[in-house]
């Protein structure tokens, strides 16, 4: 990864040739025929599985506010709106064959899901390095990015190598490869690596990645209301213990930076979790987590303005750290673990030694092949540079430094 100083070394993400027609001579005709509507949309799930019992239906308020955010404040492009409409129609299919699930076999809820390992912290942080080491380590089980989106039905072992799923999410990958060639390089996905738990919590419509998709700011007010995650987190707990009915595994291992954003809900459903949290200069991170962003929107909306996005990142995951950082002072500081960047990169295998020690999971004399293993598999910057700066988002250091200076002091987080 690569930081590129000065607002004229980084270029706009630009489309591939067909989304930019598409776009372009789409318009009107995805208004009309790519519909955001949650009754339509619930009413087409139905229709699709002849399933009607969504269960809790606590997702129906959110959904009914991101649709409307969508319309009303969204300005999609042709491509995005047929893109969020098909990903909202997925999540409310899953969510009928999850209640069937459940509804058919309810010994699903008495799997116990005990201590989980959640990651967290801003993107750019080491947190993906970290959960796929961890996840490698003897006894772990990280979902897979085709067990996210597709989990129902429960995965079970003996067919993991043959379920159709798989095949399924290599498609979805390379579509949206395709669409926002940046992805690759800036986060790559992967059907049968481990993946985040955004994938599920936007199964409830309370959806902090929302606004890396489009500007919703309407929507991201009332998602940052107390309380609104507890039951999304509730639901995710659902398809954790749907995932582990027949793949049962010593310890979960979970990730996402958005957790940053609601971590008093995590830990309200999840009361015994151990939580990982990393840390880096924040100046290295928020121009790489816009860069994401403007991967997404660049598609799915019709004028992306990448100063604007600047702002909005800043003001939206600088609530997120101090949601967070209030969370953990009222929480016991036994169930936390404070990981730096540097520290990270300098000794991986060390770090995973340690985090075994902290969690009492053993092992620790594996974390030399795994880290061995895994880095030999991954070499930095196989997909590419991710090129960036502060600069193309109408920020500089100074600024971000005294946004998150409370923060950086408080965790003891360098400043070179």
């Amino acid at each position: 990864m690569t930081t590129m100083n000065g607002r004229n070394t980084v270029t706009a993400i630009q489309l591939p040739l067909a989304i930019r027609l598409l776009n372009q001579l789409g318009g009107g005709v995805g208004r009309r025929v790519f519909k955001l509507n949650a009754d339509e949309l619930m009413a087409e799930a139905r229709q699709q599985t002849g399933l009607h019992d969504f269960g809790d239906e606590s997702f129906i308020e959110p959904l009914r506010r991101l649709t409307r955010a969508y319309v009303e404040e969204a300005d999609l492009s042709f491509v995005g709106r047929l893109a969020i409409q098909r990903e909202m129609l997925r999540h409310l299919i899953q969510r009928l064959h999850i209640a069937e699930d459940l509804r058919r076999h309810p010994e699903i809820r008495e799997v116990p899901i005990q201590r989980p390992l959640f990651i967290l912290g801003f993107m750019r942080t080491g947190t993906t390095l970290l959960y796929n080491l961890l996840a490698r380590m003897p006894g772990a089980r990280a979902p897979k990015l085709w067990e996210l989106l597709w989990p129902s039905p429960p995965p079970d072992p003996a067919t993991e190598g043959s379920d159709p799923r798989i095949e399924r999410t290599r498609r979805y990958t390379e579509q949206a490869q395709k669409a926002m060639p940046a992805l690759k390089t800036i986060h790559p996905l992967v059907a049968t690596a481990p993946e985040e738990c955004v994938f599920v919590l936007a199964q409830s419509f309370s959806d902090f990645s929302a606004e890396g998709r489009a500007h919703v700011p309407g929507y991201m007010n009332w998602l940052m209301g107390k309380d609104r995650m507890v039951p999304a987190y509730r639901h995710y707990r659902d398809v954790l213990q749907l995932l582990t009915w027949k793949a049962r595994a010593q310890h979960l291992v979970l990730k996402s930076p958005m957790h940053l954003y609601c971590l008093d809900a995590l830990l309200t459903v999840f009361p015994d979790a151990r939580i990982i949290q990393t840390h880096r200069d924040p100046r290295a991170v928020v121009a790489s987590g816009c860069s994401l962003y403007e991967a997404a929107r660049v598609v799915a909306i019709r004028d992306p303005d990448p100063v604007a996005l600047g702002q909005q990142w800043l003001d939206t995951w600088g609530e997120a750290m101090d949601r967070a950082m209030a969370v953990r002072a009222k929480a016991p500081s036994e169930q936390f673990l404070d990981v730096h960047y540097e520290e990270l990169m300098a000794d991986p295998t060390g770090q995973v030694q340690r985090i075994h020690r902290w969690a009492g999971l053993g092992s620790e004399e594996a974390a030399s092949g795994v880290v061995q293993s895994w880095l030999a598999e991954n070499p930095r910057h196989k997909h590419g540079v991710h090129q960036y700066s502060l600069e193309y988002y109408g920020l500089d250091g100074q600024r971000v430094a005294e946004r998150f200076r409370a923060y950086t002091e408080h965790f003891g987080v360098r400043m070179p």
